[in-house]
């Protein structure tokens, strides 16, 4: 008698971070115009209907994509008696928002560009305003500093890696967009807030 020929394995059931993970690593090998529920579906061996169990529509994609890039922040350990310099704190998250830039140059523009009312960036962005007030700012000027240094990180970096994909710029100003300028802004940066907002006297303590 013929053995009974054994059933396929079972494909294993999706997740919201399983899609956020699929997605980031379709839109780093083709670009973000190949993001579509359609391809995203047919990456993984599913039918597109089957992947609105899990996200409502491709902006609720990109929310759990974005929410993925933030915890792959590398923001290091914060002082436990929340003791840390803000301007420490300050080159830390820029140097952790450089480094997502560098790993997934063309996924970290959806947060960079991301809306500040979505409901992965506003936690993110309220832990860190809680973080400088802890390192020594007050409300206010906790606030414009991050307005400020999100502004500069973002800019730079989506059109550097923007650049990245385009050839970059011509000779004698391709530094101007390189991550050695990126460095040296962060420094020019903090010493101007540090003068205009924090030891002025009118926002908060040094």
């Amino acid at each position: 008698m013929p053995s009974r020929q054994e059933a396929p394995a079972a494909r294993p059931a999706l997740s919201r971070r399983e899609l956020a993970t699929a997605a980031i690593e379709l839109i780093e090998r083709d670009g973000l115009e190949a993001l579509t529920m359609r391809r995203l579906a047919s990456e993984l061996g599913f039918a597109p209907m089957s992947l609105y169990t899990h996200v409502r529509s491709r902006d609720d994609l990109v929310d759990a994509i974005v929410e993925q890039l933030i915890e792959r922040l590398e923001l290091g350990d914060d002082d436990p008696e929340g003791a840390a310099d803000w301007r420490e704190l300050v080159r830390r998250t820029l140097g952790a928002y450089r480094d997502l830039a560098v790993a997934l140059p063309r996924s970290f523009e959806l947060l960079a560009l991301a809306p500040y009312g979505t409901a992965p960036v506003a936690p993110h962005l309220l832990a860190t305003i809680e973080r400088l007030e802890a390192a020594g700012l007050d409300p206010t000027a906790a606030r414009e500093i991050l307005g400020i240094v999100d502004g500069y990180a973002s800019g730079f970096l989506v059109v550097w890696a923007r650049s990245r994909e385009t050839g970059g710029a011509a000779d004698g100003v391709a530094a101007l967009r390189d991550l050695a300028m990126y460095d040296r802004g962060i420094d020019a940066i903090i010493a101007g807030l540090d003068a205009t907002l924090v030891q002025s006297g009118t926002d908060g303590p040094a």
